[in-house]
């Protein structure tokens, strides 16, 4: 008996180790690697292999599959699979009740501290996303709640947002370019975050540097780095230089 025990715990320690490579290699991006000790831990049933692996199979253009792992994971309690879900959920759903239900579990989510979250609760507002009215003042509130935690993604929108809400006590084209700044410092090769970049230096009237910084921008997005970088993408951001070159400042609509 005691050599059975041996053997089943040498067994438990090794789907232990499985699971957490999967995640390390998961997160280094190895994911060729992660695959093989991913699939195995999902074998023992680990809720959080399942929630990588389904990750990877979306990334490889297996949906399906990826979404039902995901989906079993989050059913499980593993709780980055039930953010996941939540997120989807907001996008994507369809469903009145689903969607408001989804809501409330970001919102306890952001209120408890998760600074993703507080990215996503201002998401929801700066869009009009799961079937909220978009209000630039509620979205600003979620953003900096989550730039208190560094959280670069909530700065660059809250920068877009102080650098175009003109005649709203929300503009504020100093702190859109210190926030923008912070983002670019961190990601110099974002086209996204340096168009926020342009549009804060226009706001302050800087043109010379929002023509610099969105001609870097347009040519980000046409190089063969941009996987997802579309005619129409494109265009759009040719239409901010046209502004910064007739010295005008970014104006997009973010009040209804």
């Amino acid at each position: 008996m005691i050599g059975l025990a041996v053997v089943m715990l040498a067994a438990c320690d090794s789907d232990d180790k499985s699971s957490a490579l999967c995640e390390t290699h998961f997160n280094a991006k190895s994911y060729k690697v992660a695959v093989k000790h991913c699939e195995k831990a999902v074998e023992h049933n680990y809720a959080d292999a399942k929630y990588y692996l389904g990750l990877i199979y979306i990334e490889q253009g297996q949906q399906a599959k990826g979404s039902s792992l995901i989906e079993a994971s989050a059913s499980s309690g593993f709780y980055k699979a039930e953010f996941h879900q939540t997120v989807r959920v907001l996008l994507e759903g369809d469903d009145p009740e689903s969607v408001a239900q989804a809501l409330h579990r970001m919102q306890q989510y952001a209120e408890a501290g998760d600074d993703v979250a507080q990215y996503w609760m201002g998401n929801v507002f700066l869009f009009g996303s799961a079937k909220q009215k978009p209000s630039p003042n509620e979205a600003s509130y979620w953003y900096q709640m989550a730039v208190k935690q560094n959280n670069l993604r909530a700065m660059n929108n809250l920068a877009w947002i102080k650098a175009l809400a003109r005649d709203s006590e929300l503009y504020d084209p100093a702190g859109a370019v210190e926030l923008a700044l912070k983002v670019v410092k961190k990601y110099p090769k974002s086209h996204g975050y340096l168009d926020t970049l342009a549009a804060a230096y226009a706001a302050n009237g800087q043109y010379e540097l929002a023509v610099e910084v969105q001609q870097r921008v347009i040519e980000l997005a046409k190089s063969g780095e941009c996987k997802n970088c579309t005619s129409k993408l494109i265009e759009y951001y040719q239409r901010h230089l046209e502004h910064y070159l007739k010295e005008e400042p970014l104006e997009e609509t973010l009040f209804d």
